[in-house]
């Protein structure tokens, strides 16, 4: 895949192609004024055709720049100097992804916290994608190949080697035993409080949850142009939602709640600044702190900013977390301590417990916040839902056992991502794409369902182990060779670069590890047992450790969603005994 024999005069063609852009784009502007300006005389029939040709050019030739401004690499023509220094190399691979991540957010602006966020951006993108001199193509093929690979070692491979082997480097999950009372308290603890996380998202995903009744549903609770209306009897204070009101409509259908029992509903979205709301929960008798997940840009460079940041937790000594959501809990506190939200929810019911939850984005800030106001509120219980998997490091995370519980659902491709994971990914798509010896065309053909056998005499993996006789054959050991060259930077093309970032702080800064926080129950599939029952699902207690290794699925952006977790717990909630 990675011989470029092949590929010698690709870059002519290219050359040519943008060659005759410069007289395509003559024609395109000789075409629209004829058809938009002077058509008069020719019959409508052909000047319609003539317009729908001259728009879809403009469209492809509009498509075909943006392509071309995303996938090229300005740093061509220094990857094939060898004679530049290799900090060098990085130092301009993070100037150019920091002007990357200025244009994509559209801000020209510099001060101190927008220069220090896109650096750190900066050195996460120039860190994962250095010496990965390829096409997107590639990636997508060797995630195809890592796909068949994983399941081949699973299906073959780790039972040739023995479960002992696994056993001692991973903690083993234990089903969580549903006739224990304490055991069954915590799934529908789970099930019941993940309502209020879903609210939290406000109309957007009421609209996408029930498409076609989500209009008549939201209407009424609608306060069309409220701000010419009388105003609520209820004390609920509502924050940057629009003129309708539409986030709070959305809040209170998802969760039940009428205007008296929430007391805040704040959707000011800023870096680092979350939308969340408190309210009551009177049958369970506490009070419940929702944070919203991802739903905007500001949202989104808070994923990313995923390297260490120092957490100050009393008793613990240089305790770090993702930096985007610590610094996003820390300014949660401050504006829960400075407007006194707590104080005047539990002024009214002292005797109120503190619920703290979200999901994906909002269950990372949630565990950490949790972790914030331990100490003030010593009952404080949270659920997290989803969180991303590089969030404390494993000191916070076995300190939280006692009142975090987070929820993954199947292969869930966010509650196993973290930089060291992204960099072992990253890893094995080099290691497959250049030691695959399939043609890209059968690799994508393969992936279509009327082709799924055409690759099966080609895959390789089956020649790998035999496995009547145990023993792996010659060439496997050739290409485990040249795999370990390729993992470890010994390549004679890449082996320059990677000493350097070997012995550089960013090698450090990246491969710092961070886990998910307290209890994890792991939803996953039955299929052994119910294998034509695609809804079965099993609880099981699972171990950070276990989330170490991102699983290439099809259901790894499915198993993430809101959606999917609630389902399961659905199913599982009703195996508990009555």
């Amino acid at each position: 895949m990675t011989n470029a024999k092949a590929r010698r005069r690709i870059p002519l063609l290219i050359y040519l192609r943008l060659f005759f852009t410069i007289p395509e784009i003559a024609l395109n502007i000789m075409g629209t004024y004829w058809s938009f300006d002077d058509s008069r005389h020719c019959p409508d029939e052909a000047i319609i055709i003539v317009k729908v040709a001259v728009i879809t050019n403009w469209c492809l030739l509009t498509f075909a720049i943006i392509f071309t401004y995303c996938v090229f690499d300005p740093l061509g023509s220094v990857k094939q100097d060898g004679n530049k220094d290799p900090s060098m190399r990085y130092e301009l691979a993070q100037q150019v992804w920091e002007r990357r991540c200025r244009y994509f957010c559209g801000s020209n602006k510099v001060n101190k916290i927008n220069q220090a966020i896109y650096t750190d951006l900066a050195t996460i993108f120039a860190t994962f994608f250095r010496n990965t001199n390829t096409v997107p193509t590639d990636i997508a093929a060797g995630l195809f190949l890592l796909q068949r690979r994983q399941h081949y070692d699973e299906k073959y491979l780790l039972p040739w080697k023995g479960t002992e082997t696994i056993r001692s480097t991973l903690p083993t999950p234990k089903i969580v035993n549903l006739s224990n009372k304490d055991e069954s308290t915590v799934i529908e603890d789970v099930s019941y409080y993940i309502a209020y996380a879903d609210a939290a998202y406000g109309w957007p995903l009421f609209v996408l949850e029930h498409f076609f009744t989500a209009p008549c549903k939201l209407l009424p609770k609608y306060r069309c142009c409220s701000c010419w209306r009388p105003p609520r009897s209820s004390n609920t204070i509502i924050i940057n939602d629009n003129c309708c009101q539409c986030h709070y409509a959305g809040l209170k259908l998802q969760s039940g709640l009428e205007d008296d029992d929430i007391l805040v509903a704040s959707y000011c979205n800023n870096l680092y600044e979350l939308p969340f709301y408190i309210a009551y929960d009177h049958n369970k008798k506490k009070v419940i702190l929702a944070i919203r997940g991802t739903m905007s840009l500001n949202d989104a460079m808070t994923d990313l900013l995923a390297v260490p940041g120092e957490l100050d937790i009393p008793g613990f000594h240089k305790t770090s977390g993702h930096m985007g959501m610590c610094e996003s809990a820390k300014v949660l506190k401050e504006k829960l301590r400075k407007e006194g939200l707590l104080e005047r929810a539990f002024s009214e019911h002292q005797n109120y417990g503190l619920v703290v939850l979200g999901h994906s984005l909002g269950a990372g800030v949630a565990a950490i916040l949790s972790i914030l106001l331990k100490q003030d509120y010593p009952d404080l219980q949270c659920f997290a839902y989803s969180p991303p998997g590089g969030l404390v490091s494993l000191e916070l995370s076995k300190y939280s056992h006692d009142f975090i519980v987070s929820v993954v659902t199947g292969c869930d491709l966010v509650t196993r991502v973290s930089l060291q994971n992204m960099e072992d990914l990253r890893n094995k798509i080099i290691l497959t794409i250049r030691t695959s010896r399939i043609p890209k065309y059968k690799i994508f053909l393969a992936g279509c369902c009327c082709c799924s056998s055409f690759m099966s005499e080609d895959i390789g993996y089956e020649d790998e182990i035999n496995m009547e006789t145990g023993q792996i054959n010659d060439e496997s050991d050739i290409r485990k060779e040249e795999e370990e060259s390729i993992l470890h930077g010994k390549d004679d093309d890449y082996e320059e670069d990677e000493e350097f970032f070997d012995g550089s702080n960013v090698k450090t800064l990246v491969s710092t590890k961070l886990y998910l926080p307290g209890r994890i129950v792991h939803l996953v599939k039955d299929t052994q047992s119910h294998p034509r029952n695609s809804d079965k699902y099993n609880a099981y207690w699972s171990f950070p450790e276990n989330f170490n290794i991102i699983k290439i699925e099809n259901t790894m952006i499915s198993d993430h969603m809101l959606a999917s977790t609630m389902s399961a717990l659905k199913e599982i909630t009703k195996q508990i005994p009555s």
